[in-house]
């Protein structure tokens, strides 16, 4: 399997879940070896729950170019 950050490897990690409810304390999760993303079945379910707005795009403003105070001599 691939990650989706990076497109690197991904391997199955055993990590403790501590925070986690009554159950399971160990769980197997993915993690790639080259970024460390790490996906577990409620990673996952907390990450499709929502999508992100898209803002629409705003051009700069364009402003009066500065004049110099002083100069520094060298």
């Amino acid at each position: 399997m691939n990650c989706t950050r990076c497109s690197g490897l991904m391997v199955v990690d055993n990590c403790l879940d501590i925070k986690g409810g009554p159950g399971e304390l160990w769980i197997k999760a993915l993690r790639c070896v080259m970024c460390g993303n790490l996906v577990d079945p409620t990673i996952n379910k907390h990450r499709s729950g929502f999508k992100a707005e898209v803002l629409p795009f705003r051009k700069r403003l364009r402003r009066a170019p500065r004049t110099p105070v002083a100069r520094l001599s060298a």
